[in-house]
């Protein structure tokens, strides 16, 4: 090859690693994302921690941070602004509202950790007991919290409960009025205050009402209630400038919720060790054996990890305005996507 075909390979040669560092710098820029949670860290949001501590946001190009919810810190707000690339809504619904709101957030779920969400109508029972049914919450006290009784309208309205038979009084987040027999059920998750009962339980000078017992669960989404919980959301302008960076997310967290399915034993310790983590290797075991199946659903087990099915979020919609807590309906389109997911 002569002088001038080797100065020629050498300026192709130079172009192209000249356009791949400008490429390569361009998607640095780009590649950052703050997740913001809706709680305090705690293992319901494995996923996440997950894709964090076995390098999954990195091999995607992404520099990864996770900035702590808490009281006082809304998430939409915070991602609506920009503080925060992706949010961790808590009822998917909250999106809705937001989009409806009288000044409208432009916030769009893009995922969900819970396929199957963990709110149930909780109470306590001697071991062996008959399951609780819907029905037999007539002539007894609930505990919702306050903006949840729309929920408890639907609920049982689509199992032929009489409401003017049910007595709602308003609670906090805690189990311990159920455990003293202040309520008969009490809204609340399956992997979180049914913990507390289970430990109040096995002590020796527990109450009267709960010493020895276990909990039942007349879980929402098993009767026709289908709600998404830890929902992944991000604002309508990252969805439009950066595409690429919603992908490359959503495949991390795909990953980092795979892996928490496949190996919970390993994902404990990694989450016992993990930076901020409120919850011991004790807690984080027992909740893994409840909360793992909750990740999943048919329609993701067809269609990937973190997956939503248009038909939930239309059901979820009506109960909004069947509630009254939005003005109008929308189609599912305009609160979620599935559209930065790899196809399967």
């Amino acid at each position: 090859m002569g002088a001038v075909g080797r100065i020629s390979l050498l300026a192709v040669a130079v172009a192209g690693f000249c356009a791949a560092s400008a490429q390569a710098q361009q998607m640095s820029a780009q590649m950052s994302a703050t997740t913001q949670l809706g709680w305090l860290r705690n293992g319901e949001y494995a996923p996440i921690m997950i894709a964090e501590a076995k390098g999954f946001f990195k091999a995607e190009g992404i520099d990864h941070k996770i900035v702590d919810g808490g009281p006082g810190k809304n998430p939409i707000p915070i991602v609506a602004v920009g503080q925060a690339q992706f949010g961790l809504a808590t009822n998917g619904m909250s999106i809705v509202t937001a989009r409806l709101a009288k000044d409208p957030v432009d916030v769009v779920a893009v995922g969900t950790l819970f396929q199957q969400a963990p709110t149930a109508y909780i109470s306590i029972a001697a071991p062996g007991a008959p399951p609780s049914k819907p029905k037999d919450m007539e002539g007894k006290t609930v505990g919702v919290q306050t903006g949840t009784e729309y929920l408890f309208h639907a609920f049982a309205k689509k199992n032929g409960v009489d409401e003017s038979k049910v007595k709602l009084i308003i609670a906090q987040a805690t189990a311990e009025p159920l455990m003293v027999g202040k309520m008969d059920y009490f809204l609340a998750w399956v992997v979180n205050q049914t913990y507390q009962i289970e430990q109040e339980a096995a002590k020796p000078d527990a109450p009267a009402t709960v010493k020895g017992k276990t909990w039942q669960a007349l879980k929402l989404s098993d009767l026709g209630i289908p709600v998404y919980a830890d929902v992944i959301f991000t604002s309508g302008d990252t969805l439009k400038k950066n595409p690429e960076l919603v992908k490359h997310y959503l495949a991390a967290v795909q990953k980092g919720m795979q892996y928490g399915i496949d190996h919970p034993d390993e994902a404990v310790e990694i989450l016992s060790k993990f930076p901020g983590q409120t919850e011991d290797t004790k807690k984080l075991a027992w909740r893994f054996k409840l909360q793992n199946p909750l990740y999943q659903s048919d329609y993701s087990k067809k269609n990937g990890p973190l997956t939503m099915d248009p038909a939930v979020w239309t059901a979820m919609i009506g109960f909004l305005k069947d509630g009254d807590q939005i003005p109008k309906t929308i189609p599912a389109s305009e609160a979620m996507t599935n559209d930065f997911f790899a196809k399967k």
